[in-house]
């Protein structure tokens, strides 16, 4: 029951007939094409307009979408930006108070030089920190890495500070 296609196109093109048109389907034709033509050249100026109109409001659309992003994002970047800058100030201010408490206890010159140099690389490392969230506004994986250098360099000077303090009781002990 199944037939090909090729085999359906073969037996029309053997028998060799062309479909005919009907008389006067030429003229029926035309006389609709233009009936077409008259409707389709009257509604065109209100067309026009409604695609104005669209047009407009989708670039207002637009415009109040784009508007509003850009606004909140700047609104989430500089407060990122100053809560960071705050918890940078809090640490800094903590590093300060302990490495002035730092040079006041210590009574090597060489252990103090070879703490200020590990604070100055990681004071290096934290402005390349620094640079990279500024150029990354929204980089939370670098303001966590600037965060974890601050509480790096706070450590090491509780650290020494509690190493010197036991120092200093066990001199007092002997």
């Amino acid at each position: 029951m199944k037939k090909n296609i090729k085999d359906i196109l073969n037996e029309n093109d053997v028998s060799g007939e062309t479909p005919k048109l009907p008389k006067g389907h030429r003229a029926e034709f035309l006389e609709k094409l233009s009936a077409t033509e008259t409707i389709s050249t009257s509604n065109p100026p209100f067309n026009y307009w409604r695609a104005i109109a669209a047009a407009c409001v989708l670039l207002l659309g637009i415009g109040a979408f784009v508007y509003t992003n850009d606004g909140g994002k700047e609104t989430k970047q500089t407060s990122l930006f100053t809560e960071m800058k705050s918890i940078e100030d809090k640490y800094l201010q903590d590093i300060a108070s302990e490495w002035e408490s730092f040079q006041l206890t210590a009574t090597d010159a060489g252990l103090v030089q070879k703490y200020e140099e590990r604070l100055q690389n990681l004071d290096e490392s934290y402005q390349e920190l620094k640079e990279v969230f500024l150029v990354e506004k929204n980089s939370l994986t670098t303001l966590e890495k600037m965060i974890k250098n601050l509480q790096m360099r706070l450590t090491l000077l509780q650290e020494i500070q509690q190493h010197l303090k036991r120092l200093k009781d066990e001199q007092q002990n002997i």
